[in-house]
């Protein structure tokens, strides 16, 4: 009665809301009265009703402990548990244990044969509880990876509105096999960064050790396709690619040794950008899953700039000037080290009201950050170093006299892409409060534009 009794109410709306409308349009003709304009109202749909019940109160009240649990085997390996189902309904339930895989696990689909479960199926009276015993058992030959699936108790499913691709079962256990595999083959890094100048070389080397009984082949190679370049406005053209490297390894690496992967890398004069990519090693290790066995790469390519970048300020007074210039620190990952040195230095001209003003160096800081072993991404195979310094800092300190008038700073960067710059006028040691306008630092990065 409800539904109709909307419908209805509805219905006179429309005719109340519409009727006045009509007379008026009568009234404009002049022949109101004459005439009557007759509105068909249109009902509204009456809502239908669920088709699927709740489950509230109409499945069976079952209590699982613990409904998720993971076991972390290796291949050939076995482990058992124990899970606990309380009855709470008032009558009898009979549990047949599944085990149901849920989709879209490839290639990480546990088979089922790896599960046992015991008993296989029980009648549990009401207010009572039993005891499974879930015993999985791993295969020799298991590949590394994690694998889903769930122990279904019961084929009471939750509703649902529309179409599911599995079934949502109301009683169910969901659980993990983590197959840990130790990696036969060890890679050291598995990371190169590195800010790099167009139209130069580089050189890079990579230690792989097999831990295996068996030698492991090695054919290491660049796809053109890995390598991604970003600009202003998206990716563009890669300023990197397979054209752009030499790798030089061995064919095959002996049981209980260490080989080297020799990278030989040659930027493009034109090369500009950030550009990514990897050198896979062709490794066949079962243990190694998709996307290992591989050294990343990322490179920001970058241009010496012709002229100096410089910097102008006033002085209203004779007094000290220092001046503190600082390549940019390197965070983690850290560029890797090449087989020379690259040390961030400043070509430095200090022009006052005068001209060109000598200007050497007072004080020199090197600063840097050193990780204690341990750290895959950076650490050694081949040599017993408990240490890796991970990123460099240097800074170089000028002094001279100041006097009144407008002066200028130039400098030229050498092997750094970006440098802070402090200049701090007055002395803070004489007690004399310092103008301090410029004690701020600021960063100047370079240009990767060609």
């Amino acid at each position: 009665m409800r539904p109709f009794s909307i419908s209805i109410i509805i219905t006179a709306a429309v005719l109340l809301f519409l009727a006045p409308a009509a007379c008026a349009a009568d009234d404009q003709t002049g022949n109101s009265g004459a005439s009557m304009q007759v509105v068909t109202a249109i009902p509204l749909p009456v809502p239908t009703p669920g088709t699927i019940a709740s489950p509230v109160g109409n499945y069976t009240k079952l209590e699982i402990n613990p409904t998720y649990t993971q076991f972390a085997l290796k291949p050939g390996e076995s482990k058992d548990m124990t899970i606990t189902v309380r009855n709470r309904d008032s009558k009898t339930v009979t549990l047949t244990p599944k085990i149901k895989l849920q989709p879209y696990n490839i290639p990480y689909e546990l088979d089922p044969s790896w599960i046992a479960v015991s008993p296989a199926s029980a009648d549990v009276p009401a207010g009572e509880s039993i005891k499974f015993t879930m015993k999985v058992s791993t295969p020799a030959d298991a590949s590394r990876g994690p694998y889903n699936a769930n122990l279904v108790f019961t084929d009471e499913e939750y509703p649902a509105a529309y179409p599911t691709p599995y079934p949502n079962y109301i009683h169910q256990m969901n659980f993990y096999v983590n197959i840990i595999v130790p990696p036969v083959v060890q890679i050291s890094p598995l990371y190169i960064s590195d800010q790099v100048e167009a139209g130069k070389e580089y050189r890079y080397t990579v230690e792989i050790k097999n831990t295996g009984a068996s030698s492991v082949q090695l054919a290491p190679k660049i796809s053109s396709d890995s390598f991604m370049s970003y600009g202003l406005y998206g990716v563009t053209e890669p300023g990197l690619t397979s054209d752009s490297f030499q790798l030089i390894a061995p064919s095959s690496i002996p049981p209980g040794s260490t080989g080297t992967l020799e990278i030989i890398m040659k930027v493009p004069p034109a090369a500009t950008g950030y550009s990514n990519g990897y050198i896979d090693l062709g490794i066949d290790d079962p243990s190694l899953m998709q996307g290992e066995g591989r050294v990343s790469l990322n490179f920001n390519i970058w241009k010496q700039p012709a002229v100096s970048y410089v910097k102008q300020f006033t002085l209203d007074a004779a007094e000290p000037v220092s001046i503190e210039l600082t390549s940019g620190y390197s965070g983690y990952p850290a560029p890797i080290a090449t087989s020379t040195i690259r040390e961030p230095s400043f070509e430095t001209t200090i022009t006052g009201p005068g001209g060109i003003v000598t200007a050497r160096p007072v004080q020199k800081i090197i600063r840097g950050s050193v990780n204690l072993d341990g750290d895959p991404m950076t650490a050694s195979l081949s040599k017993e170093a408990a240490y890796h310094e991970t990123s460099v800092q240097y800074t170089v300190i000028y002094a001279v006299e100041g006097k009144p008038g407008v002066w200028q700073l130039s400098v030229t960067p050498k092997n750094t892409q970006n440098f802070e710059y402090k200049i701090t006028l007055g002395n803070p040691n004489t007690g004399i409060p310092s103008l301090n306008l410029f004690s701020s630092t600021a960063a100047v990065s370079m240009s990767t534009a060609a």
